[in-house]
């Protein structure tokens, strides 16, 4: 990070969706999701913020949500005839989406379409990421209806182009320099810290104290090991 991040400078800086997806991952290692859901969630704040939604910001803003996150609440409905009900039991928006965007394929595949009513979602703008992540699925979907009871989704089949992650690849996705700082900082808090110990412990093997290692046995490794050994001057 530059010193235009450190000193909160408001200059828009231009993040390339893997150093998104980074710390935005280790973000949410943070929450109680399962470890299994934690890519999905990351891809939808990704595709939030290369559509221009709440995206980053919003993340900041609702983290104290996502502390409490509980995917288990969300219930299915089925209706029939393409259609079905999620109820999102104040999870918040980007928990739900994976699900309802796997509902919208599974109804579309079918039926040859679909319609999704997202009920008591928190953020529930958030949804219209759904719209924008439709293309990583083949499908064209769009908000139908956003009104105070719920947000219903439809999908139809689509091409097989990501026209939002294409243009985040291409020109990347700005944001204040002052808060990606800040997640940066954050997303630090999910790692073990630093110490002599954890360095011992890292990658593919373990230095004991007395300089033994365990857990490879390249006869041509070069690996430098004084850095474990050195003293803090």
């Amino acid at each position: 990070m530059n010193h235009a991040c450190q000193s909160g400078d408001m200059t828009p800086v231009t993040l390339l969706p893997r150093e998104v997806r980074l710390v935005v991952e280790r973000i949410l290692l943070l929450t109680p999701l399962p470890a299994g859901m934690v890519p999905a969630v990351r891809d939808v704040l990704l595709y939030s913020a290369a559509a221009g939604l709440g995206g980053l910001p919003a993340l900041r803003r609702d983290f104290a949500a996502l502390r409490d996150a509980r995917p288990d609440a969300a219930a299915l409905h089925e209706a029939g005839h393409g259609e079905a009900r999620l109820e999102a039991h104040g999870q918040h928006s980007w928990v739900v989406l994976p699900m309802a965007l796997d509902v919208l394929a599974e109804l579309v595949a079918a039926h040859g379409s679909g319609r999704l009513a997202i009920r008591d979602a928190l953020a529930p703008e958030e949804l219209a990421t759904a719209c924008a992540m439709g293309g990583r699925l083949g499908l064209a979907i769009t908000v139908v209806d956003a009104g105070p009871a719920a947000v219903v989704l439809s999908a139809t089949p689509g091409g097989v182009e990501d026209p939002v992650l294409a243009r985040a690849l291409r020109d990347g996705i700005p944001t204040e320099a002052a808060l990606w700082w800040e997640l940066h900082h954050l997303s630090n808090t999910s790692l073990s810290p630093d110490t002599p110990e954890s360095r011992r412990h890292a990658g593919p093997v373990i230095v004991l104290e007395d300089g033994r290692v365990i857990g490879r046995s390249d006869h041509d490794d070069d690996t430098d090991m004084s850095l474990l050994t050195e003293k803090a001057s």
